[in-house]
């Protein structure tokens, strides 16, 4: 009961009663139970500090509880006031102190744990506030608001199993309501369980339709689970509750180009610069679908004119650079990520896209200095580690070095197919055939669809003699980029494949078990 509460009833009661009360108690064989043998002076003592504390009078306060407490030395209330007190004089160490020893009075005092809870969530002790908590739970474990506090505290250490198991209790115990389901949603798409936040989700959406955050969550759990249309599905129904709102534009543009439906991507794009004209990001968006669909020209005229309008920004230079790269104009392009730079010296991003078009210039002396400097700016900047110990790698300059970038790229993205690759390049040209074959063949499960991989992948079998599973990678490699003279080259100079004679002297096609693995 609160302190008030308590007060409005000491004063109904007879003197008599209220020395017998919970708040005076002394007996030692049980603190939890009225004590038998309180004393005047201390319940006067106790009145006279909530009166002065009432008056935020709080030094005289503690001056009267200490009072009572000389009388009264194992009341768990009194050290609850105590604490009380010293909080409002700014005293957390002292009000602890206080709150701990009421709970050595009374381990299951529950105005000590809450104050204790408040106490140590304030001062950002999440374990010790959550220990409380449980413990208040314990005593009260279908408190909707200690369930609500609770979860909330497990979303904040990342245990979220709990969170939800919390949750789910609460719309068992409480009823559903959209906000309850909302939060249950949220929480298994930050586990990864796009299937249970979708249904908690489309709860939410049942019971509060036209609430715009519960369509933007749709919106987004959609896209995370890979269905970009009916993520685009949700923006629109958003847009149409808030249609004067950019950022929703944004969300249905990302979902339409996720989906492939550029046209629809590029109308929305459109309309977040007619309401906001100077939006970076959705400049950059706009071009983007337009380089896709091959709308070159249409996208150089924007960012022509959308450099001139906002006082030539270092991001549309690299913008402007990545469409002439698309384009086949590696000079403009190259002088595009140029001026970037000047602009922005310190731009790590615009130096590293320098760098790659010097490389694809074949000025790699310049190249490496560019890469060196994107390092310099960004030192978790992983693509610039493995593009530079690629090259080096390539002409053969200090192997080691190369591959120690390439692992600190691999560190910062362990599944990147792209440095997988690079790294199993880098043993095969120190001679490491046998470590660098398995890395390849990984690099090759991760990303399926690049030439360059399935070339190496090769080189790497011919070099152990393994004639099929070469030609076999090769081959894929063809498959994907026919115009690649050198590969054909490579598989022009393996002797002819085996043929599989079959009865009467006649060589059939081989069965799905008899190909190369990476053929079928």
């Amino acid at each position: 009961m609160p302190a008030r509460a308590r007060l409005r009833s000491m004063r109904r009661s007879t003197l008599a009663g209220l020395m017998a009360a919970t708040l005076l108690t002394g007996c030692a064989a049980s603190r939890t139970t009225e004590r038998r043998h309180a004393t005047q002076p201390a319940y006067g003592s106790y009145l006279r500090g909530l009166l002065l504390e009432r008056a935020s009078n709080y030094p005289a306060a503690l001056n009267a509880y200490d009072a009572a407490l000389a009388h009264d030395h194992e009341s768990p209330l009194l050290y609850v006031r105590e604490g009380a007190t010293y909080l409002k004089l700014g005293d957390a160490a002292h009000a602890l102190r206080a709150f701990n020893k009421a709970l050595e009075l009374d381990p299951q005092h529950p105005d000590a744990l809450r104050w204790l809870a408040t106490v140590h969530l304030a001062q950002g002790h999440l374990p010790e506030a959550v220990a409380a908590y449980e413990r208040l739970l314990a005593l009260a474990p279908e408190d909707p608001f200690l369930l609500s506090t609770l979860a909330d505290l497990y979303v904040l250490q990342d245990q979220l199993p709990k969170a939800v198991a919390l949750y789910q209790q609460l719309i068992r115990d409480s009823g559903p309501t959209s906000q309850l389901h909302f939060n249950l949603g949220m929480l298994y798409g930050r586990m990864g369980q796009y299937r249970e936040a979708l249904y908690e989700l489309s709860r939410a959406y049942e019971l509060s339709p036209n609430t715009l955050e519960i369509r933007v969550a749709l919106g987004l759990t959609e896209e995370l689970s890979g269905d970009y249309a009916q993520a685009a599905a949700h923006y629109e129904g958003a847009i149409q509750l808030d249609p004067f709102n950019p950022r929703l534009y944004h969300h249905a543009a990302r979902a339409y180009l996720g989906a492939g439906r550029l046209q629809d991507a590029a109308l929305r794009y459109q309309a977040v610069l007619d309401l906001t004209p100077h939006d970076l990001e959705a400049i950059m968006g706009l071009t983007r679908a337009w380089v896709a669909q091959q709308r070159f020209d249409e996208a150089l005229q924007l960012l022509g004119r959308k450099l001139t309008e906002l006082n030539e920004p270092a991001e549309l230079y690299v913008a402007l650079g990545l469409v002439y790269r698309e384009a086949k104009q590696a000079q403009e392009a190259m002088r595009a990520f140029e001026r970037a730079t000047e602009r922005r010296p310190d731009y790590a991003q615009a130096q590293f896209y320098l760098g790659a078009q010097l490389d694809q210039l074949n000025r790699r002396d310049e190249a490496r200095l560019r890469l060196r400097r994107t390092i310099e700016l960004d030192d978790r900047h992983a693509d610039a580690m493995n593009y530079l110990g690629y090259l080096d790698v390539e002409d053969g300059l200090d192997l080691p070095e190369a591959k120690r970038l390439i692992e600190r790229a691999l560190e910062l993205d362990p599944d990147n197919g792209a440095y997988v690759d690079s790294l199993g390049w880098a043993y095969f040209k120190m001679g490491d055939v046998i470590r660098a074959i398995p890395l390849l063949e990984r690099a090759a499960a991760l990303d399926d669809t690049d030439p360059v991989v399935f070339d190496h992948l090769g080189e790497a079998y011919l070099s152990q003699r393994d004639i099929e599973k070469a030609r076999a990678s090769w081959t894929r490699a063809m498959a994907m980029d026919p115009t690649q003279t050198a590969i054909q080259e490579k598989l022009k100079r393996l002797p002819p494949a085996p043929q599989t004679e079959r009865a009467h002297g006649r060589a059939e096609d081989p069965t799905p078990a008899e190909l190369p693995a990476a053929t079928r």
